[in-house]
């Protein structure tokens, strides 16, 4: 059984925490570390874990710890990886792992070095769904893919010292939201060979919103992310054989397949045991089990590149974030 700890308790562990314990894996719901106290001792309450932390420092230590779930702003991971890697703990962070390329292949490098399991937590990758329709596509059921759709678009009622807007914590569109369309196009479609996009700025200095096109030889992937508008969150997959519909792509529990007349020719339907995060959960048990450093599903590679497309999207509009003028 692989016990977790668990930093940061903010909303996003209750959706981690909430798959270990009703979702039967051979995972333990060990430690919760949080700044405040009192926030770690209401998890702890609620969902049953064993020990509570008001220090990430102590948790790392901590021997019974396997492995470390981190639920913390994308721009704390980066030290945050370093550090745990330093007390040769496998790692789930969640997305976006880093704030850049640079900095990933630098958290790699050194689990490589430690000898551990290290994988970001993009769930949408791990759902029977995706999984399915990617061998849908692969099989030329729809035949050559030659367009891509999707939208992650919400308007948030955070202020502006929430985390989704403060540029010290990695905040904007693209890290929180954005890597999702990113990641369904490269999904069907692959790397694209040229991008192209607007992006209008909140007033906190980070992206609210973009608007993002993927060139390829023989088609494009057009997708959208906000932060400020609300959209439906679908995603579509057009070939030269016929088309996918994926309605909220990236939890996505259900699609269609439709012939060129649009007519449905297949329907696939994968309710989630518990809430979606239990895919993603298992694959790091059975990675960790089998002695990985990596999975073949979410390889370090494909972090990589999501990173480096990202990174390429904001050297196109000139936002840095602080830290990472701070790392120069």
């Amino acid at each position: 059984m692989i016990r977790f700890g668990v930093i940061g308790a903010g909303n996003i562990a209750n959706t981690f925490s909430e798959a270990i314990k009703n979702g039967n894996l051979d995972a333990e719901l060990y430690a919760i570390a949080s700044r405040s106290m009192n926030k770690a001792k209401s998890y702890q309450k609620t969902y049953q874990y064993k020990v509570a932390y008001d220090s990430y420092l102590e948790l790392y230590q901590d021997p019974n710890v396997d492995a470390i779930y981190i639920a913390t702003p994308h721009g704390l991971h980066y030290e945050q990886m370093l550090q745990i890697l330093d007390y040769k703990k496998h790692i789930l962070c969640e997305k976006s792992f880093t704030l850049n390329e640079h900095q990933a292949r630098e958290v790699f490098a050194k689990a490589k070095d430690k000898g551990v399991f290290v994988m970001e937590a993009v769930w949408t990758r791990f759902l029977p769904t995706i999984r399915e329709l990617q061998a849908i596509v692969q099989e030329g059921m729809i035949g050559q893919v030659k367009e891509v759709q999707a939208d992650f678009c919400f308007q948030s009622d955070k202020d502006n010292q929430d985390r989704l807007f403060n540029p010290d914590l990695g905040g904007g569109a693209l890290l929180d939201v954005g890597i999702y369309p990113i990641t369904f196009a490269n999904l069907f479609m692959g790397k694209p060979q040229s991008i192209s996009s607007t992006m209008t700025k909140h007033k906190t200095g980070v992206d609210a919103s973009e608007n993002i096109v993927f060139s390829y030889p023989n088609g494009k992937a057009i997708l959208q992310a906000s932060l400020v508008d609300n959209k439906p969150l679908k995603g579509t997959i057009k070939g030269t054989k016929g088309s996918i519909d994926v309605n909220n792509f990236f939890y996505t529990e259900h699609a269609t397949v439709y012939n060129l007349e649009g007519q449905p020719i297949k329907e696939l339907s994968y309710p989630h045991k518990v809430n979606g995060f239990e895919y993603e959960i298992e694959e790091t048990i059975a990675c960790i089990k089998k002695g990985l450093s990596e999975s073949p599903i979410m390889p370090h590679s494909e972090t990589l590149s999501i990173l480096k497309q990202m990174d390429t999207l904001r050297k196109s509009w000139g936002f840095t974030y602080p830290k990472e003028k701070e790392e120069n």
